[in-house]
């Protein structure tokens, strides 16, 4: 055993969150950034990365971008996200709210309804533009469905032909509060052509009268800009993971032939790993929402990325081509090549977390048919002769651009999609990869793609279980859910052998 291995395995639990208060009140910890007033309601807000448009915003700031670490596909969107509302981003088009009510500590209050004010005009923000496309979601979100026992769904209110100071219209939004305690709701506030501030107002009863409560961006307004020019091509919205986009960072990728593709790694659902050249304590990434089942580990495996480390275990890699809807006859090629080859695996500090019940090794379902990718099958004895070779990912496959999203729903744009996915199966080294495309529709004019992480290659780590790590720290997730009551943390489990 080596002295390493004897540290880890002395090693017994890691407390990752202190997570004392109930799964109802995880989001009100994350909202509410001031103390309570000694009487009466109060409320304050905080905007969210919803889950029903893609999220664009731009930076104040002329010539400012988002730090480099953020602009990778394995960090998803939240980062990004959060990074840009602290640096006071203006969303474009749309921003969706959780705001939480909180009553006095003698009575209980009822939020009756809901409206939008307008203030004064902004100028429009003329720094870089930031966004997310694919499948957006925003953890506080289950939060708020978790704590109201059901599916929770934004009130949306338009500013559009509102004048300055001027509210409109109100909409119903119930919503109970207990005496001493918050409740937590939604809004999406929208408009087609106003660079505003605004804020919003609820009607909230209490001790049978009605006052009015405003939800600010802690005493100031909120802004928004009209929609502009999206980064997410139609291929980046049909991925069924998270893409931080960035104008500055060369987003949206062109269309060629009328084509677009986008290619992202995606870890396994039930487990993940990663690398790291450091010494790092995944404990500091846990928050209010690590009940949430799967946030932990998530949160673990970002924390390990965001600090330089490395995605590791089998990934899926997923292929998303469109074009016109209809278009009939197109052939795929797709190969995933070898960029890079990194040989020290088992000297990096190595993180594997799964949730309750699950092997942390566990390898990534997939689906009948789906083909395993192999890149240590390149390096044919040595590794550098490897480089430059490519494992096949789709091979003369001929198909056609159905008129739906690959979820079955017509798209907007009257774009079609197709999409192709592999496991990939890293062993002994750590890869770097890109996915090199080539769609032949049937004119014979081709369209060929280089697809990267941000101009960078997709970085992949071999999964612990193939090889004798020096430094290894396994974790699981607790038992997750609602109703589950359980020790609340995440544990350090030492690995057999």
């Amino acid at each position: 055993m080596t002295p390493g291995r004897a540290r880890v395995r002395r090693r017994s639990t890691v407390i990752m969150a202190a997570l004392v208060l109930a799964l109802c009140s995880a989001l009100t910890v994350t909202l509410l950034r001031s103390p309570a007033p000694a009487a009466g309601p109060f409320a304050t807000g905080a905007p969210l990365l919803g889950n029903e448009e893609s999220w664009m915003a731009t930076l104040a700031e002329p010539g400012r971008r988002p730090p480099g670490e953020l602009m990778r596909d394995a960090l998803g969107c939240v980062p990004l996200f959060q990074w840009a509302t602290g640096a006071r981003a203006v969303p474009r088009g749309q921003v969706t709210l959780a705001y939480s009510v909180g009553a006095s500590p003698s009575r209980a209050a009822l939020v009756r309804g809901i409206r939008v004010v307008k203030g004064p005009d902004v100028p429009l923000p003329r720094g870089d533009d930031v966004a997310c496309a694919g499948q957006v979601a925003d953890e506080r979100l289950a939060a708020v469905t978790a704590a109201r026992g059901k599916p929770v769904q934004p009130v949306r209110l338009s500013l559009d032909g509102l004048a300055r100071g001027e509210a409109g219209s109100r909409e119903e939004a119930p919503l109970p509060v207990r005496a001493g305690g918050t409740a937590t709701g939604l809004v999406t506030v929208m408009t087609a052509a106003c660079s505003c501030a605004w804020w919003v107002e609820l009607d909230v009863e209490e001790n049978g009268g009605l006052v009015t409560v405003r939800v600010d961006d802690d005493g100031r307004p909120f802004t928004l800009a009209p929609p502009t020019t999206p980064l997410a091509t139609s291929a980046d919205q049909e991925l069924m993971a998270q893409r931080p986009l960035s104008r500055a960072a060369g987003d949206p990728q062109p269309p060629r032939a009328g084509i677009s593709a986008a290619a992202t790694l995606v870890p396994a659902s039930e487990s993940r790993q990663a690398e790291s050249d450091v010494p790092l304590d995944p404990a500091a990434a846990v928050g209010g929402e690590a009940r949430l089942g799967r946030v932990g580990c998530r949160r673990m495996y970002e924390s390990v990325v965001r600090a330089g480390g490395v995605p590791a275990g089998d990934h899926e890699i997923q292929l998303v081509v469109t074009a016109p809807a209809g278009l009939e006859g197109a052939v795929l090629d797709a190969r995933v090549r070898l960029a890079t080859v990194r040989l020290d695996a088992e000297q990096r500090y190595r993180y594997a977390c799964s949730r309750a019940g699950v092997n942390p090794h566990t390898h990534a379902a997939r689906q009948a048919g789906t083909p395993e990718l192999s890149p240590h099958t390149l390096m044919r004895g040595h590794p550098r002769q490897g480089v430059g070779l490519s494992v096949p990912l789709a091979t003369d496959e001929p198909f056609s651009f159905r008129p739906t999203g690959l979820n079955g729903v017509p798209r907007p744009d009257g774009r079609g999609a197709y999409g192709t996915a592999g496991v990939i199966v890293p062993q002994v080294a750590t890869f770097g990869l890109t996915v090199e495309v080539t769609v032949t529709l049937p004119t014979g004019e081709r369209a060929d793609f280089t697809l990267t992480d941000h101009g960078e290659p997709f970085l992949l780590g071999p999964a612990t279980d193939m090889m004798t790590p020096a430094h290894r720290e396994q974790y699981h997730e607790p038992n997750s859910g609602p109703g589950v009551h359980y020790n609340e943390e995440l544990i350090s489990r030492p690995h057999p052998g």
